[in-house]
């Protein structure tokens, strides 16, 4: 699939280094590039780099703090209609 994946010693561990759009989630019987015959996978979209944030993680899904998330996200741009 052309992707690379680095040594485990050389992997950031301890921190959140990223955000993405769940936009679905499926059961499939057929394996695909990532996922496993016979479990669900989910389908992700819009992955945006952010600064490395120290935070202990989890398997599947957890709750972040309020603060945590807001102050990860980039700052909202104003869009304006040309005339």
């Amino acid at each position: 699939m052309g992707v690379v994946i680095p040594e485990l010693i050389s992997l950031c561990r301890g921190q959140v280094i990223g955000i993405v759009t769940i936009v679905d989630c499926r059961f499939s019987q057929v394996a695909s590039g990532w996922g496993i015959p016979g479990q669900y996978h989910w389908q992700l979209e819009n992955p945006r780099e952010i600064t490395p944030i120290p935070y202990i993680g989890q398997l599947g899904f957890f709750e972040v703090p309020d603060d945590l998330a807001t102050d990860a996200m980039p700052p909202a741009t104003s869009r304006t209609n040309a005339v």
